[in-house]
């Protein structure tokens, strides 16, 4: 499905080439509305909270009337259209709409809190906000503080100076004429997604129409006949393109506003026999420790495609003997690159091969380009202009090299069969006699019956030493100590991986709205702890 070549003369990887299926200059909302036209009467979405199900034709009749009033309002291309909400039946017209008067969208989950609310409404600083009416007070209170008095229009009733969503839904009658807004397409922002924060604090990253567009299509990974599912809220850049893709390949959607849980992913898996999945890698990790996995039919599912963390290649495998006709699929992907850039459709332990429109490097400590099998700095670029992190030219900067290749972070390397192989975050190594890798001491904990999840850190001894600590939560009923732990690693993995930092258990550890492990967290409460134990 996928291939990655190799310019030997370059020391530089790439997918295989394919023509652009879309003009790159226009409005991603252009091919949109074209593929609703064409899907017509078919059902796009399927929301589980409220039944409501809804066509093509009725998104795309929403999305027109949208952006139609909101043209009528005077709200002009470039303008910030900000969103908090779930996935809720309207969103994606709304969605469609922005990208449709060529405003940059930006979306925000409702279980962010106000510190990061407040840092993205002051970085966008949208002109109208559109939210769920339980946010309403704090939108408000936010938009007070930045001085800010964007209109607000509210999903699920209205509170205060709050205008009905419904209001933006009026037939305009004009609606067969209706172009979206022209645009550059390569250099204009489309959306501003959050980075993940897993590590610091969010991000406004810069996505273009053609980038955009240019990843859904080489991704290719639905057709028509599929039913796909997301856990993921808009906010990431799972669940913006699980929409983006399910509208261009015609698919049906399953949504939710209910926070992800074993129990409701396999249910919706069952009830609706979901085809095609995109999730993340705690998330199936958590499905193999539930008890429901064993008596749910998962027949249905052809790929279930995870990214995030690597997951131990062992449960990738025990994994897939619960899909009768499908498989796991890992995929390697960033924010900064519009999703996935590399998918694993063949079983190796690997993040697997290029995407087509990408191109990879492997640099050294010095820059210097590294072959096959070297261990470097993965760096990527994509087929047009790198847009950045919004009002943030400084960031950008730095995260690009002078040929536009965007700097990861990530330690890795590319074999000779054209496999990426990620080692880990360069930030979250531990440098202790060698370069440790979290996740390795992570992949080895996790797949204990006894470990719910886990986060291996470094701390900082007296003598400024960084060592790993593991920050756990224990199975229900696990009666596991730090011994336990530590002569798990001890006897298992080798000497400079051994928990010198300790076993800290926890009841919960925070985790991102798309469901990734929030490490800050982690080191934080490690260090914190070490120092209490240290000191007593």
């Amino acid at each position: 499905m996928f291939h990655t070549n190799f310019n030997e003369k370059l020391k530089e990887w790439s997918g295989c080439p394919i023509p652009p299926l879309y003009n790159p200059h226009i409005n991603i909302a252009h091919v949109l509305l074209r593929s609703m036209k064409l899907f017509g009467s078919k059902i796009a979405q399927i929301s589980d909270d409220s039944g409501v199900h809804l066509t093509f034709d009725e998104i795309r009749l929403k999305t027109i009337r949208a952006a139609q009033n909101l043209q009528n309002m005077g709200y002009q291309p470039k303008q910030v259209v900000g969103i908090m909400s779930e996935n809720v039946p309207y969103l994606s017209s709304i969605v469609f709409a922005s990208f449709s008067i060529g405003c940059p969208v930006n979306v925000l989950s409702t279980v962010v809190e106000k510190p990061d609310v407040m840092r993205m409404l002051g970085i966008t600083e949208p002109s109208v906000m559109i939210c769920d009416v339980k946010v309403y007070d704090l939108i408000k209170e936010c938009l007070n503080e930045l001085k800010n008095n964007a209109r607000i229009f509210t999903f699920n009733g209205t509170k205060g100076d709050s205008q009905p969503i419904e209001s933006l839904f009026t037939e305009t009658g004009t609606e067969e004429s209706f172009v979206p807004a022209e645009v550059d397409g390569v250099n204009d922002v489309a959306a501003i997604l959050c980075s993940s924060g897993t590590t610091g604090p969010f991000k406004g990253v810069c996505l273009s129409h053609a980038n955009i567009v240019a990843e859904i299509t080489a991704l290719n990974l639905c057709t028509s006949d599929d039913i796909l599912l997301s856990n993921s809220s808009l906010q990431w850049i799972s669940g913006h393109n699980t929409l983006l893709l399910g509208t261009i390949s015609g698919v049906t959607r399953i949504i939710t506003t209910q926070t992800f849980s074993p129990e409701l992913h396999l249910r919706l898996i069952e009830k609706y026999k979901v085809t095609k999945i995109i999730s993340v890698t705690y998330s199936m990790i958590a499905l193999l420790k539930c008890r429901a996995l064993s008596s749910t039919n998962l027949s249905s599912v052809k790929c279930y495609l995870i990214r995030g963390y690597k997951a131990p290649y062992s449960l990738v495998n025990e994994f897939n003997t619960y899909l009768p006709n499908g498989q796991v699929v890992q995929a390697y992907g960033l924010t900064e690159m519009s999703g996935v850039v590399a998918v694993n459709s063949t079983g190796t332990d690997s993040a697997g091969q290029v995407l087509s429109c990408f191109r990879f490097k492997i640099v050294d400590k010095d820059g210097i380009r590294c072959g096959y099998d070297t261990n470097g700095e993965i760096c990527i670029k994509t087929p047009y202009t790198p847009l950045g992190y919004y009002r943030n030219k400084d960031l950008t900067s730095k995260a690009f090299d002078d040929e536009g290749f965007f700097l990861t972070g990530d330690i890795g390397f590319i074999d000779k069969n054209g496999n990426i192989h990620i080692i880990d975050r360069i930030k979250d190594l531990i440098a202790y006699e060698f370069e440790i890798s979290p996740s390795e001491i992570e992949g080895f904990l996790i797949k204990s019956s006894e470990v719910k999840a886990v986060c291996v850190v470094g701390v900082l001894t007296e003598l400024n030493i960084e060592v790993p600590a593991a920050v756990i939560i224990r199975e229900k009923g696990s009666q596991i100590t730090e011994e336990n732990i530590c002569k798990m690693v001890e006897d298992n993995l080798v000497d400079y991986c051994k928990l010198r930092g300790g076993v800290y258990f926890v009841d919960e550890i925070p985790t991102t709205p798309s469901g990734k492990l929030l490490r800050r967290w982690c080191k934080e409460t490690a260090n914190e702890l070490f120092k209490s134990k240290n000191s007593s």
